[in-house]
């Protein structure tokens, strides 16, 4: 299955210049949303493809309670079967003004044993779908010695040089609201979605790729738009 994964900003490929001829040999069969888009801009998806769209709420999604997204599905806390795959969302980002959608991280722990109790019940989960990034060395394939000795909520503080590559700055982002989740990771490492697509770090503002692999799971970074087959 072929999923338009999407999150952050509203590219123009999908919107002011959409070209449903080139689209339509894309395959498209369903859309997730990771969150931080206006209702319209997945209104325009939903029609344009004609396909269901999951979704979750990011941290400035503020209008989705008064503006209905008409054919989306909405994944918060919610395992739902689509076509033999198992998809699982979690919204919001990292606590920072007490706006909509932010959790403290304790909260985020809450959140992610919940989670956890709903993948148990339904046999398992394929792909999650969350707003903010797992907490996790960019470095692929490489479980970073800077936080496993303190755990995964206690990186290197900020400034401080890697320790497998003390060429490189801290892997962590400086400011609180776009760091990820040291929850989110133990979830991911735990239940080993084949995917786990997410927005929020605008691919690390230029310091992080695409996309990283913990364990099994593909952790996709969803800036702008991505095509995934499932």
């Amino acid at each position: 299955m072929r999923a338009l994964v999407v999150a952050d900003v509203e590219d123009r490929a999908l919107y002011e210049h959409f070209n449903a001829e080139r689209w339509a040999k894309a395959g498209i069969e369903l859309i997730l949303s990771c969150g931080d888009l206006k209702p319209a801009y997945l209104d325009f998806l939903v029609s344009s493809f004609n396909v269901p769209c999951f979704y979750v709420r990011g941290n400035h999604d503020t209008t989705y309670a008064t503006a209905p997204l008409g054919g989306c599905t909405n994944l918060d806390e919610r395992l739902v079967r689509y076509r033999g795959q198992r998809f699982l969302g979690l919204e919001g980002s990292r606590w920072y003004n007490g706006g909509p959608a932010q959790y403290k991280e304790s909260q985020m722990r809450w959140r992610a044993f919940w989670a956890g109790w709903t993948i148990r019940q339904g046999g398992g989960v394929d792909v999650i779908v969350a707003h903010c990034p797992p907490r996790m060395c960019p470095l692929p394939e490489q479980r970073c010695p800077c936080i496993l000795p303190r755990g995964d909520d206690a990186p290197v503080p900020v400034g401080q040089p890697c320790l497998v590559d003390p060429t490189r700055k801290n892997w962590d982002m400086s400011d609180l609201p776009h760091r990820g989740s040291g929850a989110l990771r133990g979830l991911i490492q735990k239940y080993q979605p084949r995917f786990f697509v997410h927005g929020h770090s605008h691919l690390g503002y230029g310091t992080r790729p695409r996309e990283l692999r913990l364990g099994r799971t593909r952790v996709v970074d969803a800036f702008g738009y991505v095509v995934l087959d499932l």
